[in-house]
């Protein structure tokens, strides 16, 4: 009787999780309220600016482009860097040739500000005010760019 109870239990837990990751994913411009933190977006700004661990690269322009999950309780979800903008700060005629190493070790920072970004995003712990339709929450995929120079 244990052992039924026990697989009935893990049973419903599965189907209860399967459900909400089948729901559909609106994205911003499906919705007539699109997610928001009650502080204000500029709670998002300060938490990344404090807690972000910048590489050991200099003068670049960085954008790296976030997305995750809003959900219908406000929790965050799914959160993912799945892009990145580096751009010189110096003028192009001032930068120097790259040797193959370099460019490599660029590439290698780059992916790694690209994870810290994911990290530091997925470590914020406010609850969101979520997207509705017709009135009603809703899961809403949210992009979120992140931009800082390195100087």
């Amino acid at each position: 009787m244990k052992k039924l109870f026990f697989l009935l239990a893990i049973c419903c837990s599965v189907a209860v999780s399967a459900q909400e990751s089948s729901e559909k994913v609106y994205r911003t411009t499906e919705v007539d309220q699109k997610p928001d933190l009650a502080d204000g977006m500029y709670t998002l700004t300060m938490f990344i600016s404090e807690n972000y661990k910048f590489p050991p690269v200099k003068n670049k322009k960085v954008r790296i482009f976030t997305s995750f999950i809003v959900e219908p309780d406000g929790r965050m979800n799914d959160v993912k860097a799945f892009y990145i903008s580096v751009k010189d700060l110096v003028p192009a005629e001032t930068v120097k040739i790259q040797t193959e190493e370099e460019k490599a070790a660029d590439a290698l920072a780059y992916e790694q500000m690209k994870n810290e970004a994911a990290r530091v995003v997925s470590t914020f712990n406010k609850t969101w005010l979520p997207a509705k339709v017709a009135g009603k929450p809703v899961r809403c995929l949210y992009n979120y760019p992140i931009s800082f120079n390195i100087e």
